[in-house]
């Protein structure tokens, strides 16, 4: 398509309406921003979100995505929160660019419309295949679209220790050389900080916990430990100063050991 360089894009006025008017429902209004920006200067592959909830973050990430010309994302969530009262109350108050969502007001509602018409109003809908369902992490990690490496993954469904532990175990292996995984809350939920903190510093002195292990072949553990030789692991708490649950999102990254100028610029290639 062609959309290439800095000027601003003809989609802008619909993703900023779209964050103001909904990314506060899940705390996404800034990070929507922060996961553009990355998209935009990382021009990542393939990224994954688990947690679609109202699409901001989605829209944002696969509007940069559309301004690189490259980059898919696989976005998976059961439409749960729609059947909430307060949602109905959340479309009926849209106008302007946003008009068109008050109809999911309605009963009929399902977040596959919704998804639909966010995507198509902000014309990113090929850079984009929405998942309607359960996350299962043990058959989303099965995927064969994620052969070649995930780039970059964003969690936004569960941040408790039980899960994140199952989510590291799962998608670790399948990052590429420089790939991110963004799991939003765990920052500022005790357990989980502390969990991440202590499985992150065991990684990076090559030992695997064996509450990894437990979910990982032992192909998965021999191909864990090969990338751990030349790898280490990242960590950054992002923590924002808003007093409200969603308030932080961890960022775990691998950076090659012999990171140099020719990978860093091919280390997506």
């Amino acid at each position: 398509m062609g959309h290439t360089g800095w000027k601003i894009a003809d989609n802008m006025p619909y993703l900023l309406a779209l964050r103001e008017k909904m990314g506060w429902v899940y705390g996404s209004e800034d990070l929507c921003i922060l996961l553009y920006s990355l998209v935009k200067r990382q021009r990542p592959r393939l990224v994954v979100e688990l947690g679609t909830g109202l699409g901001v973050s989605t829209v944002w990430m696969a509007a940069a995505m559309r301004e690189n010309s490259i980059g898919h994302l696989h976005t998976f969530d059961n439409g749960s929160h729609f059947s909430r009262p307060a949602m109905s109350a959340l479309f009926d108050m849209q106008e302007g660019l946003l008009g068109p969502l008050a109809g999911f007001a309605d009963a009929d509602r399902d977040i596959g419309r919704f998804m639909e018409a966010v995507l198509l109003s902000a014309d990113v809908q090929e850079y984009v295949t929405f998942h309607s369902g359960n996350i299962n992490l043990f058959e989303l990690a099965s995927h064969p679209a994620y052969a070649d490496g995930i780039d970059m993954l964003f969690s936004d469904f569960d941040h408790g220790p039980e899960m994140v532990t199952e989510l590291l175990a799962r998608f670790l292996p399948l990052l590429s050389p420089a790939g991110s995984i963004f799991i939003d809350s765990a920052s500022t939920h005790r357990m989980s900080y502390l969990l991440i903190e202590q499985m992150v510093a065991a990684l990076n002195h090559r030992k695997i916990p064996a509450s990894l292990a437990c979910f990982l072949s032992d192909a998965e553990i021999d191909s864990l430990d090969r990338r751990l030789r030349s790898s280490r692991l990242g960590l950054t708490h992002l923590v924002e100063r808003h007093d409200r649950p969603q308030n932080s999102t961890t960022w775990i990254q691998f950076e090659p050991l012999d990171m140099g100028p020719g990978l860093a610029t091919n280390m997506h290639g």
